[in-house]
Formats: C-alpha cells, sequence, structure tokens
C-alpha cells in the first residue's frame, strides 16, 4: 500500500512538474507570440509610411511631367506662332530655337542699313507686324537683342565706338518704335546689345556676316519664363 502511494506521489510530482513547465513555455511562447505581433505591427506601420511618401513622391513627379508636357506644347504653339508671323514679315525674316525658348530673327537688311540704327520703312511695317502680335498676347513680354558680325566699325565711327554700341542702339531703335508707334508698354520690353559676342555662323565668309547681323525678339508668357 505504502509502495502503491509512493508511486502515485511520484506520478502527480512528475504531472505537477510538466504542467509547471508546460505553463512556463506557453508564457514564453505567448510573450514570443507578443513580441512578434509587435514587429509586425511595427513593419505594417513603416510600410505605410514608406506607401504614403511613395504616393507622394509620384504625385510630384506626376506634376512634373504634366508641367513639362504643358511647357513642351505652349513652345510649340509659340513657335507656330512665329513662324506664322515670320512668312508674314518675309525678307528673310526666320524662326531659331534655343535654348530659352523660340525667337524670330530679322536680318539686318530688314531693318537698318549698314552701320545705323535709324529704322528703314520696311523695318517699321515689319516691326508694326510684331507690335500686333504682341498685342494678341498682352500677358507676353518681349526681349530684343541686337547683333552684329565681328567687322570693325568704319563708316559710322562717329556715331560708335563699338559693335555693342551699334547693336545696342538698334535695339533701343526697336523698343522706342513698339512703345511708341506700336502702343506696346514699355515695361514689356528688355533689351540687350550683344555685339559680336553671339554669332549664329561663321564670321569667315561674307554670307555667315550677312547672317550675324540680326536682331531677335524672343517673347515669353509669365507662365513660360
Amino acid at each position: 500500500m505504502k509502495k502503491n502511494i509512493g508511486r502515485f506521489g511520484l506520478v502527480f510530482f512528475a504531472i505537477a512538474v510538466f504542467l509547471v513547465q508546460g505553463c512556463a513555455e506557453l508564457d514564453e511562447l505567448r510573450t514570443a507570440n507578443r513580441r512578434q505581433a509587435i514587429t509586425v505591427r511595427d513593419q505594417m506601420t513603416e510600410l505605410d509610411k514608406l506607401k504614403a511618401e511613395l504616393d507622394s513622391t509620384g504625385r510630384v513627379n506626376k506634376g512634373y511631367q504634366e508641367r513639362a508636357q504643358s511647357d513642351a506644347a505652349e513652345k510649340r504653339k509659340l513657335r507656330a506662332d512665329l513662324q506664322k508671323l515670320a512668312r508674314s514679315i518675309g525678307e528673310g525674316a526666320a524662326v531659331r530655337d534655343t535654348a530659352e525658348g523660340p525667337m524670330i530673327q530679322l536680318p539686318e537688311t530688314i531693318l537698318f542699313d549698314s552701320g545705323l540704327a535709324k529704322l528703314k520703312t520696311k523695318g517699321e511695317v515689319a516691326l508694326e507686324k510684331i507690335a500686333k502680335h504682341l498685342k494678341s498676347h498682352p500677358e507676353a513680354i518681349v526681349r530684343i537683342d541686337g547683333h552684329t558680325d565681328n567687322d570693325p566699325i568704319v563708316k559710322s565711327k562717329y556715331l560708335w565706338e563699338s559693335n555693342h554700341d551699334l547693336s545696342a542702339g538698334r535695339a533701343l531703335s526697336v523698343l522706342h518704335y513698339l512703345v511708341r508707334k506700336g502702343h506696346i508698354k514699355e515695361k514689356r520690353i528688355h533689351i540687350a546689345g550683344y555685339g559680336p559676342n553671339r554669332p549664329i555662323s561663321s564670321n569667315k565668309s561674307k554670307v555667315g556676316k550677312m547672317k550675324n547681323r540680326r536682331v531677335e525678339f524672343l517673347i515669353l508668357s509669365p507662365k513660360s519664363g
């Protein structure tokens, strides 16, 4: 009888130890599960943040792409308008693409006699057409760039010390016409005289020099500028 009680005691002891160990392992398992759940939750939070950042970046990139497409479309329209204007002027007027945008250029022969900054009659006719174009785009501003070849001034040396002076004087004559007779507000117009510093052709030939003697108009809207 005592032996049986001893055996039962050992069994109960073993069961108790097993239960205690089981409970301890279960607690460890629960703790591990809670830690894993916290880790998963934190990872999901980070993923949500990352997704939100990617969505924001995507919206910004889309905005840039839409702006670029809009700017490109605006430049194409402006170029088409300037080409139409150049055709109406004729006499070698042309449109040139630049990093700043398309520009309409008028050769010296339309506007001025050699070495002078007084507008010729057909030059005034050409500028009247440009003034009409500017009136149809009242939000636009225009920069008038005077250019020359690199030949030193001889005949009109009494008027101009250098090609820079001549190119600036020609740009100023164009501005005065657009303001006084074309009725374009002066605040919309800027001028620059580059002299021989921005050639579009070689100055080693007569044809190249003729191309370099020109006045250019860069027309920009506040949006594109």
